[in-house]
């Protein structure tokens, strides 16, 4: 009656997609936006397409493991 409640399974649902929500946001949206960055440039200096995405790719693998062991 008088002490903390538990919050419900709906509850707790909405705070974890919140919380991945706001992950995405801070810590992986800018790794996205620097592969981006990287394929374009890649282009820009002549580079194939294909070699491009797998550079941009291999790289943004690499940095999503890294945050994923953190």
């Amino acid at each position: 009656m008088f002490g903390h409640t538990q919050p419900t399974l709906d509850e707790m649902r909405e705070a974890l997609a919140q919380n991945l929500m706001d992950n995405m946001e801070t810590n992986i949206g800018p790794l996205f936006d620097a592969a981006d960055g990287m394929k374009a440039d890649l282009l820009a200096r002549g580079w194939a397409a294909e070699i491009a995405e797998y550079l941009a790719g291999s790289w943004l693998a690499a940095m999503l493991a890294k945050v994923g062991a953190a």
